[in-house]
């Protein structure tokens, strides 16, 4: 008999990630991120002002970080 392969235990951080970068359909990709409750509200008002949704802000200031 042969013996199954041993898993590799995974950490939690590793899991969080692993969970995240799974591929919904085609190119799109669901990304996790953790940020303060300020920076959370802040989005959302930011998303209210303008009349987008709370993911569309998150990725406008995401698109402005990324040229800095």
């Amino acid at each position: 008999m042969k013996a199954k392969p041993t898993r590799k235990e995974l950490t939690p951080k590793e899991q969080v990630i692993k969970e995240a970068m799974k591929i919904d359909s085609g190119e799109t990709v669901t990304m996790t991120f953790k940020v303060p409750k300020e920076l959370q509200q802040g989005y959302k008002m930011e998303a209210l002002k303008s009349g987008e949704s709370m993911t569309d802000a998150f990725i406008k200031h995401m698109k402005e970080y990324i040229k800095t």
